[in-house]
C-alpha cells in the first residue's frame, strides 16, 4: 500500500495552488458582479473550496479584494523599455489588458462601497501613480503628470471594458489608440 505524499513541499503546492484559485475566482466574481453584492461564501463555492480557507489566506473580504486588486496593479510592466517608446508600448499593454480581468471593473464596481473605493484610491496611489511620478524624474510636477496617464487609462479601459463605446471599431479605435499614445507620450516628453 502506498501511503500519500504529505511532505511539506507537496502542502505547500496544494496551498499555493488553493490561494490562486480562490483569488482567480475573486477577481472573475468582483469583476462582474462588484464587491459589494459578491460574498465570500460565492467565491469559496467559485474556488470549489470551503470559506474558512479564505480567511485563512485572505483574513477577510476586504484582505480578498486587496489581494485580487494588487495582482494586476503593476506599473513596472509600462517603465520598463525606452522612455521613447512609452506611449505605444503602453497602450499595447491596454489592448492586451482588453481580454483579461480587469482590475479596472472591479475598482469601479467596488465604488459603491466607501471602504472599498478608499482601498483601491490608495491602491492606485500607492501602486500606480507614485512609482510612475519617480519613472518619471519627480519633482513637482511629476505627480501630476503621472495622475494624467493615469486618468487616460482609466478611461480608456472604462470604454472598453465596463462601459463600453459604441462608435470605437475599426479604424476608429486604431485612430482613437494612436491618439492615446500621442497623448500618453506628449505628457512623457513634457518637462
Amino acid at each position: 500500500m502506498t501511503l500519500p505524499d504529505t511532505s511539506p513541499t507537496l502542502s505547500l503546492r496544494d496551498a499555493t495552488r488553493t490561494r490562486s484559485n480562490i483569488l482567480l475566482a475573486a477577481q472573475r466574481l468582483f469583476a462582474e458582479k462588484g464587491y459589494t453584492t459578491t460574498g465570500v461564501r460565492e467565491v469559496a463555492a467559485a474556488a470549489g473550496v470551503n470559506s474558512t480557507l479564505i480567511r485563512r489566506y485572505f483574513v477577510s473580504k476586504e484582505g480578498l479584494f486587496r489581494a485580487a486588486v494588487e495582482e494586476f496593479l503593476r506599473v513596472d510592466v509600462f517603465i520598463e523599455g525606452n522612455r521613447e517608446d512609452f506611449g505605444k508600448r503602453a497602450v499595447k499593454l491596454l489592448i492586451y489588458g482588453e481580454g483579461v480581468t480587469s482590475a479596472l471593473a472591479m475598482m469601479m464596481l467596488a465604488t459603491a462601497d466607501t471602504g472599498a473605493r478608499e482601498l483601491c484610491s490608495e491602491l492606485m496611489h500607492r501602486h500606480i501613480t507614485v512609482p510612475l511620478a519617480q519613472w518619471l524624474g519627480g519633482g513637482a510636477g511629476a505627480m501630476a503628470r503621472a495622475s494624467q496617464i493615469n486618468m487616460l487609462w482609466f478611461g480608456y479601459m472604462g470604454a472598453r471594458q465596463v462601459l463600453p463605446l459604441t462608435g470605437l471599431e475599426g479604424d476608429a479605435l486604431d485612430a482613437t489608440r494612436d491618439w492615446l499614445a500621442e497623448t500618453i507620450q506628449a505628457i512623457v516628453d513634457r518637462p
